[in-house]
């Protein structure tokens, strides 16, 4: 079928937002939704990151993502990833098992911020300096 591309996430997709103090998610359904409403926990309140996502968007929702796509406040280099001021270890690998996800895309929270500029319409932008 056109457009059909079989390396492209499966949605709905799973979005995060991963801090030190707080972690943020949401849903997307599809390629032309908009995310679900964030639910914000406090990383404090979690043991890991998939006991996070789970109470935070698996238990409150009748939607299960297929995928999943982290910015987390950390080094992405390795297949578990420290968080820098959390004490969460991002595990993409377990997350297929434990969360039922088929895809899981870890990304540093700089880089997603990069990554997002191109979507920013004129309106957003700002001209600083010369």
């Amino acid at each position: 079928m056109p457009g059909d591309d079989d390396t492209a996430l499966q949605f709905p997709v799973l979005i995060g937002d991963i801090g030190g103090t707080n972690a943020r998610f949401s849903i997307v359904l599809d390629a032309n939704s908009e995310p679900t409403e964030p639910q914000i926990v406090q990383t404090a309140n979690f043991n890991t990151i998939d006991e996070a996502i789970q109470a935070a968007v698996l238990d409150r929702s009748s939607v299960r993502p297929n995928s999943a796509v982290l910015a987390v406040a950390g080094p992405v280099d390795s297949d578990e990833i420290p968080l820098t001021n959390c004490p969460w270890i991002v595990k993409p690998r377990k997350m297929f098992a434990s969360l039922g996800l088929s895809d899981v895309v870890v990304l540093n929270d700089f880089e997603a911020q990069a990554l997002a500029v191109v979507a920013l319409g004129e309106e957003h932008m700002e001209k600083i300096g010369g």
